[in-house]
């Protein structure tokens, strides 16, 4: 008999590349942060790529929380 469980997250069972793992990490604090606090949305994104175990630069990270903090909440980047 097969144990047909799903015993890890689903992005475990089927790799990505880091490009798009990083893009969907970032589409995702988007959509949930747009027009957050500066400051609120880069302690996001480090506990995001640390969860994900991505090592991402600071300056990437500071770069990154400006940008979706200053977008308007609902239009995300493509």
């Amino acid at each position: 008999m097969t144990d047909n469980t799903q015993d890890a997250p689903i992005e475990d069972q089927h790799p990505q590349p880091l490009d798009d793992k990083v893009a969907g990490i970032l589409i995702q604090e988007e959509a949930d942060l747009a027009g957050h606090d500066q400051a609120d949305v880069l302690e996001a994104l480090r506990q995001r790529f640390a969860d994900a175990g991505i090592a991402i630069s600071e300056d990437e990270l500071i770069e990154q929380s400006t940008r979706i903090a200053a977008a308007e909440p609902g239009t995300f980047s493509s």
